[in-house]
């Protein structure tokens, strides 16, 4: 321990300058530095001691960056959790990472806390904070995130990454800082968060702009037409999801004149498989200004410029830092590039994350190598390029035949008339499954047009047995707040609470 480090000379930044922005306030460099001592002591005294874990259920709002940072400096491990979810699900995890205290907005996470103390962030949050003894702690502060998986499938799982556990909070921040760098996230202008900030990646990469200087400015709630005016704003990079691209893309012309994205230097985007149709649309309109980005909970990340894309359309690019990859047949052997199989990481260290109170999970997440998997299917081309296929459990299998979504979903994005899309296995008397495609269709366009389209498409780019044999017409196609397809879900209806072929226990 030192003496306490100043959050403004960290990030290179004047105390005054701007550090924090939502949609009602704004925070300086100089506000984030006292009042993350001061909410850190607070939870301190609140109930909470050094290395307990603290539940985060909380909107988007700059307290949340606040409330995070807090436990960083103060010594306490953290999970943000959705703030959707009931509180039965919100216990779940409480109870998992024996959170010792509950930092909220959400009404369902004061249901869930039991008998935890409760830290409300409402309209007293501010005098809570200005009540708290704001001495600044010392250098070298050893909190840390605790992401939880999805839980897609099965329960979600604590995921604590040994990189995590063993780095001070200032070495926290140089690595992000360097990390942001290395994605070429800009430190002049803001740093635009749209999606919700509990959600893994978006939360990393924007704490990483913030560390290298670039003030963070957060929407409350996506909204395309709203997005127009907050861009113009002085935006000079963000993160978003393939179904965000789509609501810029239907905006009314006269709306996406007025967009201004000439400072927009950088664009990361992920969180599912962005069609090449819809991708290549936006390289038209913004620039080749768009990183992919292909990761996971427990660490470990590709990326994949403009260029680079443009040179492969579709991939997801190359493993950063010195991630391997490999991919793998049903039978543990190792495929020649252009062969799809399962995709798996390995890291020199070999195991680098652990699911906490799940050892067993940990065991099997891991082969004998120490190479590590989430079950994505994949193949790698002759120069180390990456391209998905989707999730072992999303696979359609068709007499015996492997049919992968995303190469259906590339085709039906492509068609005018598509506002979205999902492709999912359903049941089939004879063949096991047959394709099905829910879809949402764009305002002025018939459905039996657009459908008679998509039947056009895949029959001249899809061999017979990939094309979808029926249509669910839908307002919206069902995604959570991180944007993500509810794909699970989608395909669960069409079973009717039978077990898909393809699908795994858990």
């Amino acid at each position: 321990m030192g003496e306490p480090s100043v959050l403004a000379k960290l990030a290179r930044r004047d105390p005054d300058d701007l550090a924090l922005e939502d949609d009602s306030h704004q925070v300086s460099w100089a506000e984030l530095d006292r009042r993350t001592h001061a909410i850190g002591r607070g939870l301190l005294a609140a109930g909470a001691s050094p290395g307990d874990h603290v539940g985060l259920v909380c909107s988007n709002r700059t307290e949340f960056v606040e409330v995070m940072l807090a436990c960083f400096r103060s010594g306490l491990k953290m999970t943000p959790i959705k703030t959707n979810w009931t509180s039965t699900e919100i216990a779940y995890v409480l109870d998992d990472a024996a959170s010792a205290l509950v930092v909220a907005d959400a009404p369902a996470a004061r249901d869930a806390a039991g008998e935890r103390p409760v830290v409300w962030v409402g309209d007293d949050f501010d005098s809570w904070v200005d009540s708290q003894d704001p001495t600044p702690f010392p250098a070298g502060g050893t909190g840390y995130r605790i992401p939880y998986t999805s839980g897609t499938t099965g329960r979600p799982k604590g995921v604590e990454r040994t990189l995590d556990s063993e780095s001070t909070f200032e070495e926290w921040w140089e690595f992000s800082s360097l990390g942001a760098q290395g994605l070429g996230l800009p430190r002049d202008g803001k740093h635009l968060m749209v999606a919700q900030l509990f959600h893994g990646a978006p939360l990393a990469f924007a704490l990483g702009a913030l560390a290298n200087g670039a003030p963070m400015r957060i929407m409350g709630r996506w909204d395309a037409e709203r997005a127009v005016r907050v861009i113009n704003d002085g935006v000079t990079a963000t993160i978003m999801v393939p179904t965000m691209f789509r609501q810029l893309l239907a905006l009314p012309e006269e709306r996406k004149a007025e967009l201004d994205h000439s400072r927009v230097a950088t664009v990361l985007h992920g969180g599912e498989p962005c069609p090449v149709p819809l991708k290549q649309r936006m390289i038209d309109w913004w620039g080749p200004i768009f990183t992919e980005y292909y990761g996971f909970t427990e660490g470990g990340m590709t990326m994949c410029s403009s260029p680079e894309w443009l040179a492969r359309p579709g991939t997801v690019g190359t493993p950063i830092g010195e991630l391997v990859i490999q991919i793998v047949d049903d039978d543990g052997e190792i495929l020649s590039p252009g062969e799809p199989g399962t995709v798996y990481f390995r890291r020199p260290e070999g195991r680098y994350f652990r699911y906490i109170n799940a050892d067993d999970k940990t065991d099997d997440a891991y082969d004998d190598s120490g190479f590590f998997s989430v079950g994505d299917i994949g193949y790698l081309d002759e120069d180390g390029y990456l391209y998905l296929s989707g999730r072992s459990s999303e696979v359609i299998v068709a007499a015996g035949v492997n049919i992968y979504p995303a190469e259906i979903e590339d085709v039906v994005f492509a068609v005018d008339g598509v506002a979205d899309a999902c492709a999912v296995g359903g049941p089939d008397h004879d063949r096991g499954e047959q394709v099905v495609v829910y879809l949402a269709v764009a305002n002025g366009f018939a459905p039996d047009e657009v459908t008679a389209a998509i039947d056009a498409a895949c029959n001249e780019h899809l061999a017979g047995y990939k094309r979808p044999r029926r249509y669910i017409i839908r307002p919206t196609v069902d995604r959570d707040p991180t944007g993500k397809v509810l794909r699970t879900k989608l395909r669960d209806e069409l079973w009717d609470g039978q077990l898909p072929p393809t699908a795994k226990k858990t």
